[in-house]
């Protein structure tokens, strides 16, 4: 399913992008390149679902997989 990656940084700048979700799997791939160019610390990371469902970092995995 389409959902949105997010990630935060530097004391609360929230960057989303677009990712695919694995319901089976909890696996997220697909996510949308995004420019952090001058942001130091990712502080958080988690997925928003399109029900507004939010899954932690820790409940998920990342496939990083450029085929």
């Amino acid at each position: 399913m389409e959902a949105i990656y997010v990630s935060v940084w530097d004391g609360g700048i929230e960057v989303r992008s677009k990712c695919q979700y694995d319901t089976e799997t909890y696996n997220v791939t697909d996510i949308y390149s995004v420019d952090v160019d001058g942001l130091d610390i990712c502080e958080r990371e988690y997925i928003e679902l399109p029900d507004g469902t939010i899954i932690e970092r820790t409940d998920f995995t990342i496939d990083f997989d450029e085929d």
